[in-house]
């Protein structure tokens, strides 16, 4: 039945994540969809891929059938684009329904979303106001003309398109709801393989990593305001303190905090850590959160193992200083590395380090220091990521440097955990993945032997087993099991 001129729209969100990660319980997603719930006159809902990989086509059209949405939404990661286009046929083989896609790479490649076959509408920048606009505009029998940061292909024997310049920030990110993570259906799994409940207290990254696309989400945007953009803390935290109420009971066990520079502002994060210990959360659920090295002090270690702080997760990407401050341009000495890890490890703070192998400029000396490095630094987590250039710049830095990019292995990727797609002088994708075990195998069997000292060899096989039997019969890949269960059940820091 057709909604009513005027009346309220159905939205379904579709998280399309087909590979086998289940990591990615969208915070985006639910961010929108909460959004629409609670402040306009659509309602939203979401289906969860994830966990049903084996028959996504049929409980996709079953989560269709249930929920009677008028819109399709999705959103659109770089990597995730392959699924994106298959989903949308699929949707088109069956249904007549709006498509709408929005996210980061429509907003940095709109032209390209755009043009998919079966795509309707494509949002550019932070969705909730254009998303909102279209949603009230097509309500209203769809005049789209004036709706920043929106392109819509109108239907007909014309097809005329509208493309209205614009997208912008949402400046007020103090007005973002309550996130509704109870719209996920299958909540109580991701709480069994990860443990974590998802937060963010800010937007944005004023940093110009060349390995990262955050700049080019930015540069899309240019002149529509603050890209790095700043909540209240105290109101923050009450909001973490409503998930814990809510949540704990269930399995979360940690809040993962997803602002990407989250102890950048020292007046921020003294008045978030003062209040995080007043209301007794450091006591009842700790939380992880990003950081950079440059950002971080021993007094500013010291606040953040006293407010509840069980991890900050810190790009170290190279143990190679030029790699690290001149290629990837992250100015930050291996020195001041050493440094900080050895203050916040005398405060019980550790660290979840990430490293990069297969970048520009890279060279098996390269490797070795970079091994060598999360070796000597003996984080509490190290991950070891293959480098996908994302970025013009990074590919560009690629080709200077006498690499090359594999197209068939790039096109073929949908992660950053594994699968090398670049080459360098005298090594390619094979051998930087035999460095990446290498790093993995010298650096991961070390906190193995004391995870089975600490939990028994007989605790620790019964967990495994039972973690891993679930995933399999739920379709989820086995690499990824293997590595979540050791990083968030297996290893979790609040167990």
């Amino acid at each position: 039945m057709a909604p009513v001129k005027g009346s309220g729209l159905r939205v379904l969100f579709v998280n399309g994540l087909l590979g086998g990660d289940f990591s990615a319980l969208d915070i985006g997603v639910t961010v929108l969809a909460s959004w629409l719930n609670q402040k306009t006159r659509h309602r939203a809902a979401i289906a969860d891929l994830v966990f049903h990989s084996r028959h996504w086509q049929r409980h996709l059209h079953r989560e269709i059938e249930r929920k009677r949405p008028d819109v399709i939404a999705l959103s659109c990661n770089t990597m995730y684009m392959k699924y994106v286009r298959r989903i949308v046929a699929e949707v088109r083989r069956r249904h007549t329904l709006p498509i709408v896609l929005g996210g980061h790479h429509a907003s940095i490649e709109p032209a390209e979303v755009f043009a998919l076959p079966g795509v309707d509408a494509v949002v550019i920048g932070d969705g909730e106001l254009p998303l909102q606009g279209y949603l009230d505009r097509l309500s209203e029998g769809g005049n789209f003309e004036g709706v920043p940061g929106l392109w819509v292909r109108e239907r007909g024997p014309l097809g005329r398109e509208v493309r209205n310049e614009g997208g912008a920030f949402l400046e007020d990110i103090d007005q973002l709801p309550y996130l509704e993570w109870d719209l996920w259906d299958d909540l109580d799994r991701y709480f069994y393989f990860l443990g974590m409940i998802y937060a963010q207290g800010s937007r944005g990254c004023p940093y110009r990593c060349t390995f990262c696309d955050a700049q080019g989400y930015a540069r899309a945007l240019r002149g529509t305001g603050s890209y790095f953009r700043l909540r209240d803390p105290e109101a923050f935290v009450a909001e973490l303190e409503h998930y814990y109420h809510r949540y704990h009971h269930r399995g979360a066990r940690l809040f993962q905090l997803f602002d990407p520079v989250f102890t950048m502002d020292d007046d921020w994060l003294t008045r978030f850590s003062a209040e995080y210990r007043r209301r007794g959360l450091h006591e009842r659920m700790r939380y992880s959160a990003f950081s950079r090295i440059d950002h971080l002090s021993e007094e500013k270690v010291a606040l953040l193992a006293r407010s509840g702080c069980a991890l900050l997760r810190v790009g170290i990407e190279a143990g190679d200083d030029h790699i690290r401050m001149e290629v990837y341009k992250k100015k930050i000495g291996s020195a001041t590395i050493r440094r900080i890890f050895a203050a916040a490890k005398r405060q019980g703070l550790d660290f979840t380090a990430f490293f990069i192998f297969g970048g520009p400029q890279e060279t098996h000396t390269s490797f070795f220091k970079t091994t060598r490095l999360a070796w000597e630094l003996d984080a509490a987590r190290s991950g070891f990521f293959v480098y996908k250039p994302f970025t013009a710049e990074g590919r560009a830095q690629i080709e200077a440097a006498g690499g090359g990019i594999d197209s068939v292995r790039y096109a073929a990727a949908d992660n950053i955990a594994w699968g090398g797609a670049t080459s360098g002088k005298g090594w390619g994708p094979r051998s930087l993945e035999a460095w990446q075990l290498a790093a993995y195998g010298l650096t991961f069997g070390r906190r193995w032997v004391r995870m089975i000292r600490r939990r028994g060899l007989p605790a620790y096989t019964t967990a495994l087993a039972r973690y891993m039997a679930r995933g399999l019969r739920l379709g989820l890949d086995w690499r990824y099991m293997a590595m979540y269960f050791h990083i968030y059940e297996g290893d979790n820091v609040d167990q």
